[in-house]
């Protein structure tokens, strides 16, 4: 069972089908991995009808969601967590599978990749959609990623591996999220490479020593 999770608000979002395409990515990515998150979905669905009947007998407020989601944690589990659906191969999961075209049967042994700094690479493959992009992101055994900040949020999904930051450890599941101007130090694990599914609303920017010439060359 993954230790992080998305946001409360996210998978509100997702379960009303009004969540971003690539963050809807990797939310339903990271289902494919967490029966909690699963049957917290299928509740949030189930009570859909509902919530349009609040909602069309009252005025939407500022603090609809938040009673809606209070009202879920306080109620006892409706449903029983829904079933797994294990990545192909152990490695991707369906949605983030289908989305690369399902033409490496859930392996990475077919992607491209290329390198941002020794240990550090990005897919070839990645989606956009406005100013919002989903790529993949591969960190050598023990390699960190650039010092950065960001612009906007970002999250990652860990697919393969587990790496760490200032904020804690994550491994096969997890989702690490970072609001805007949040700097953080990812490294990877020693023992093993770290693949993770890279979502963020708008490019970050890189600091330290050499962040003005990979600002110039990088744009991810």
């Amino acid at each position: 069972m993954p230790a992080h999770h998305p946001a409360p608000e996210l998978l509100f979002d997702y379960a009303a089908g009004s969540l971003r395409e690539v963050q809807a990515l990797l939310v339903a990515s990271h289902l494919a991995y967490c029966a909690e998150c699963r049957r917290r979905v299928a509740e949030l669905e189930a009570c859909g009808g509902v919530l349009l009947e609040e909602v069309a007998a009252e005025p939407v407020s500022d603090g609809l969601l938040d009673a809606v989601l209070a009202k879920l944690a306080d109620a006892p589990a409706a449903l029983p967590p829904q079933p797994a659906t294990p990545p192909p191969n152990g490695i991707l999961p369906g949605p983030l599978h289908r989305a690369l075209g399902g033409s490496m049967g859930g392996a990475l042994d077919g992607v491209d990749w290329v390198r941002i700094v020794p240990g550090i690479h990005l897919s070839g493959w990645s989606l956009g959609v406005g100013t919002a992009s989903a790529c993949l992101l591969r960190m050598a055994a023990g390699a960190s990623v650039p010092a950065h900040r960001h612009t906007d949020h970002e999250m990652l999904l860990v697919l393969t591996g587990a790496f760490s930051d200032e904020f804690g450890r994550y491994r096969v599941g997890d989702v690490a999220s970072y609001d805007p101007d949040t700097p953080h130090h990812a490294v990877a694990d020693r023992d093993g490479e770290c693949v993770c599914l890279l979502v963020q609303d708008k490019p970050l920017v890189f600091t330290g020593a050499l962040g003005w010439l990979l600002n110039r060359g990088f744009r991810f």
